[in-house]
């Protein structure tokens, strides 16, 4: 998972950065590059939010209070 969501995370960047010189090159490559950009975004928060309820599910697996 953290392999993945570092990926995902360089690529996202690398988007933006790439979309940016797009802008002056081709207008409409730069438009689909930004809309990949976005979409490896909600990707890095989903991978987030699942990992999150995956340490949350472990929490409640390690939780002794009740004794």
């Amino acid at each position: 998972m953290l392999n993945l969501k570092s990926i995902t995370l360089v690529v996202t960047v690398l988007l933006q950065i790439v979309a940016i010189i797009y802008f002056f090159i081709d207008f409409v490559t730069a438009v689909y590059l930004f809309a990949f950009h976005i979409l490896g975004w909600i990707i890095v928060f989903v991978l987030l939010i699942m990992e999150r309820i995956k340490e949350k599910r472990e929490e409640d697996d390690d939780d002794y209070s009740n004794y």
